[in-house]
């Protein structure tokens, strides 16, 4: 009877667990990959991306959109393993800052619509126009929250209690405002007197 040499047995043995073991790593590891990766999308009023907007994701920040308003969020295996929620803070110089919840899905896609303070004031003039003084107030109070907008939403508030016949309240508003040195502030001043 012949001998069975050992050594190709061996060389057998061993290449079919090297070939075994690393193409279960590869698939545990792209699996890993794939499951921390959400994309997003953010744009305006206007339908068109948002570009440099600060992305934070449960207080730490994670991305900037790009000039088309597209970001990737990259998540830990661990930040994600048992939590699916997760809260999403969107910050841009001039814009409304958004604050959700959203759940954590695989290679999902988040679409968020944020609004310019110049967006929101035309709303709250198109309002005013329209006598829509309630919906116009709430228009408003979203601008005044945004710094670079403040004073043009105090001014329209302060339009629209002239318009509703609280001139008081609209002359506080505009003492507000005063210090602008503002000469259209002065002569609505005037006006009220």
């Amino acid at each position: 009877m012949k001998k069975l040499s050992i050594k190709p047995f061996l060389c057998l043995l061993f290449s079919v667990l090297i070939f075994t073991s690393g193409c279960s790593s590869v698939w545990s590891k792209k699996y890993k990959d794939d499951a921390g990766v959400m994309y997003g999308m953010i744009y305006d009023g206007n339908e068109e991306g948002v570009s440099g907007v600060n992305v934070k994701v449960n207080g730490g920040l994670k991305a900037v959109s790009d000039g088309q308003g597209r970001f990737i969020l990259k998540f830990l295996y661990a930040d994600i393993k048992d939590k699916k929620e997760q809260r999403i803070e969107l910050e841009k110089e001039g814009y409304e800052k958004i604050e959700e919840v959203f759940y954590y899905e695989p290679m999902s896609l988040l679409h968020i619509r944020m609004e310019s303070g110049e967006d929101i004031l035309k709303e709250a003039e198109s309002l005013i126009d329209e006598k829509e003084y309630r919906r116009a107030e709430e228009s408003i109070d979203r601008v005044i929250k945004i710094e670079e907008y403040r004073d043009e939403g105090l001014f329209l508030k302060a339009v629209i209690k002239y318009k509703e016949g609280k001139k008081e309240e609209a002359a506080e508003l505009l003492e507000k405002l005063k210090e602008k040195d503002n000469e259209s502030i002065k002569s609505f001043l005037r006006k009220l007197k």
